[in-house]
């Protein structure tokens, strides 16, 4: 079967669904005869439509070869905000990923190009068979920012998970939570494509990169897509091509481990072997039948971390001291091989800490690798270059993206910079590192540091901008504008300096480098106040105050388990009364073990998997003011003197919040967060009891924040209003 052929059948299955009426107000007959020809037709294209303000204004046709930000049919099928039809009702049917992919495949192969025009257009800069991830996006997360296009990267990030992948094809994306299982999470995908491709000194007009970096970027060298590659004879004119995707993932954190530390009881050649290293049932392609070709697919686990085995038994080590909460330690192995809990031992953390004891290995399905194509007979007349795989672990926040905060950020006038997290934050679209040079089959070079950018199709011309340009559409995305930088040491993935046999040094990203398993990094940066922005939870209201530590994203009751189910599985805090005194009484950050939440299967993303970014910004900005109307300022000290014990999302009709705005004579109008906060005093220990924390409260306040103004009361005193509009 023909490309045309197979799209005249999605034509045809949608056409009863509302498409035929939808594409019919732009003058487009889905059931046309011959359909090639109402195809390549202009069309009189109505961009006041929903789902269509985005769409190209240099676009006039239905598929416009080799151009598919132009194709009105591409971008009806796959943008996420075409959902409605002609009379504004929703769509009944809506296309699945293969049909997607196969009009893709049409968009370039409708006229294919020969060799010979895809080497004009290079203009003699190097050719290659290359393999991105890609995504449809609405303008405003485009390289350009002026419509709906395609973007490309050359790192595709996919994440672990215990349940099957799901998609949602309204969204056109995969979502990772399940609606009927708290602590289901779902493994995210990434679509994988091969295209001949172009190296080019970065070029903000013609590809980018994303968030184009002057004085860096036009000195590096980019592949950008040039035409999509596929089977048959319909891709390049005169050429019947064969395609295969390949791909390698290895997760070798065990050896780094043993690599790093001395007296493990491991050494080579055993921890260069299973389950040292792990390079089988990691990831596999999906059926192209129903999701299309290039979809890589995490492994689906029972647990996000279980147990190494070695020959069908526990694998064990000696703990190596002073691994900063890098390594779990806490089972302990017996000299009679019972197993003991250390988070059951008064002093834990310098236990673990000291080491020098037998304890249990655990293991992850994360990794890093590589996906690189055979495309004959292309293979025989340019180089095949890899795209750089990350399978990562799960985004509690999958609807929030780092680039998305950082541009938020940077221009929120409320803020007095954009640095407001415990560290700075940073996606890892802009990181100009190398992809992991001690992959198997090496297909990457230190020259190659444009691997995680985000590039388009190359441009001729700029077109005119939509505008105004619609709101986004919240979903996931797998590019690396939506992952974390790499410092301290990172989320998705770590990064090593590695000295080069010319004594010159590079940065290399490596997934490695990340805690091992990687629950152990959750547990560190969601205590560091949301340390990675966009993916870790805030838990530092969940713990007791510790050094200048405060919360930045707080986190609602519901949340940190108030009638629901915990992000987490922790306690949460709770006010008591002691001899007249009022203490909140907090399970200790000493003894929490999120690697035993992994083990019980008890992590959920059922409450924050859906807050999207308007949100989760929403939420910043509240709790920032917050402290500013308690005079606390942007002092880390003053702030953690004010720890969080309750936020919520109100809904109305609130009884308190009616009383408050009598009492301040104002009434607070859109969102309204209310918090209860407390001045704390001193930290103790509860007599028997080693595993908790008492702080005393000296002074409680409640706040109520709206987007123009808040209402304070603090212990004894009515309600009153603070002036702080945005």
């Amino acid at each position: 079967m023909t490309l045309l052929e197979t799209v005249e059948q999605t034509c045809k299955r949608l056409a009863p669904g509302g498409w035929q009426s939808l594409m019919q107000a732009h003058g487009l007959d889905l059931l046309a005869v011959p359909l090639d020809v109402e195809l390549l037709r202009p069309l009189a294209i109505d961009r006041t439509l929903p789902g269509f303000e985005d769409f190209s204004m240099a676009g006039l046709r239905a598929i416009e070869p080799g151009e598919p930000s132009r194709s009105l049919l591409f971008h009806a099928l796959a943008s996420p905000r075409v959902s409605v039809d002609g009379t504004g009702q929703p769509l009944q049917l809506f296309p699945s990923p293969a049909e997607i992919e196969t009009l893709l495949d049409l968009v370039y192969g409708i006229r294919p190009p020969t060799l010979d025009e895809l080497r004009q257009k290079a203009r003699g800069a190097p050719l290659a068979v290359a393999v991105f991830a890609g995504e449809y996006r609405c303008a405003a997360d485009t390289v350009h920012g002026e419509h709906a296009d395609l973007c490309f990267s050359r790192t595709g990030i996919a994440r672990v998970g215990t349940a099957a992948a799901r998609y949602d094809a309204r969204l056109r994306s995969h979502l990772p939570w399940v609606d009927d299982d708290a602590y289901g999470i779902r493994v995210m995908p990434v679509r994988y494509g091969a295209y001949v491709a172009v190296q080019l000194k970065g070029d903000a007009e013609r590809f980018g990169p994303l968030d184009f970096q002057e004085d860096i970027d036009d000195d590096l060298d980019f592949w950008v897509p040039l035409h999509k590659l596929f089977e048959g004879p319909e891709c390049i004119a005169g050429l019947e091509l064969t395609l295969r995707l390949d791909n390698h993932q290895v997760n070798e954190k065990l050896r780094h481990i043993h690599l790093r530390h001395v007296g493990t009881g491991w050494q080579e050649p055993e921890i260069s072997q299973p389950p040292f290293i792990i390079s089988e049932g990691l990831a596999h392609w999906a059926t192209p039948a129903d999701r299309g070709p290039g979809l890589l697919l995490p492994q689906v686990r029972p647990r996000l971390v279980e147990p190494a085995l070695l020959d069908g038994q526990p694998l064990t080590f000696q703990m190596p001291a002073g691994t900063a909460g890098m390594v779990h330690g806490r089972h302990k192995v017996n000299e009679d091989g019972s197993i003991e809990d250390l988070n059951d031992r008064e002093g834990v953390a310098e236990l673990v800490n000291r080491g020098g004891y037998r304890a249990l290995h655990y293991h992850d399905g994360t990794a890093d690798g590589w996906v690189r194509a055979h495309c004959s007979p292309l293979n025989t007349l340019m180089p095949s270059v890899a795209a750089y795989s990350v399978i990562g672990p799960p985004d509690f926040f999958p609807l929030c993206t780092q680039r998305g905060l950082l541009k938020w950020a940077s221009n929120e006038p409320a803020l007095s910079a954009p640095d407001i997290w415990h560290a700075r934050l940073e996606t890892l679209s802009n990181i100009r590192y190398c992809a992991n040079l001690a992959l198997k089959d090496q297909p990457f070079s230190p020259d190659d540091r444009g691997v995680t950018a985000i590039v388009s199709q190359l441009r001729n011309s700029a077109a005119p901008p939509s505008a105004p340009l619609p709101p986004n559409c919240a979903r996931p995305t797998s590019l690396p504008d939506g992952a974390a930088g790499v410092f301290a040491p990172g989320w998705e993935t770590g990064w090593i300096r590695q000295r080069m046999p010319d004594d010159t040094w590079v940065h290399i990203l490596a997934g490695y480098e990340l805690a091992s398993p990687f629950t152990e990094d959750i547990r560190i940066c969601a205590a560091l106040g949301s340390f990675w922005p966009g993916t870790a939870p805030d838990s530092a209201q969940t713990f007791e105050p510790r050094e200048t530590l405060h919360s930045i994203i707080p986190l609602t009751d519901r949340e940190t388990g108030l009638d629901a189910v915990a992000w987490d599985h922790q306690q949460r805090p709770q006010l008591i009364q002691d001899q007249g005194r009022t203490f909140v009484r907090y399970r200790a950050y000493e003894y929490s073990d999120y690697t035993q939440v992994a083990l019980d299967n008890c992590f959920s993303l059922q409450q924050t998997g859906p807050v999207d970014q308007q949100a989760y910004q929403n939420r910043v900005l509240s709790m920032y003011r917050v402290y500013n109307a308690l005079d606390a300022g942007q002092d880390d000290g003053a702030r953690n003197r004010w720890p969080v014990l309750s936020f919520e999302t109100l809904r109305r009709p609130d009884p308190e919040l009616e009383l408050a705005e009598r009492q301040a004579g104002t009434a607070l109008d859109g969102w309204v967060h209310r918090y209860r906060m407390y001045r704390r005093g001193g930290v103790s220990n509860p007599a028997g009891d080693f595993k908790r924390r008492d702080v005393e409260v000296l002074e409680q306040a409640s706040v109520f924040v709206s987007a123009a103004a808040m209402l304070l009361k603090t212990d004894g005193a009515p309600w009153r209003l603070v002036l702080e509009p945005l």
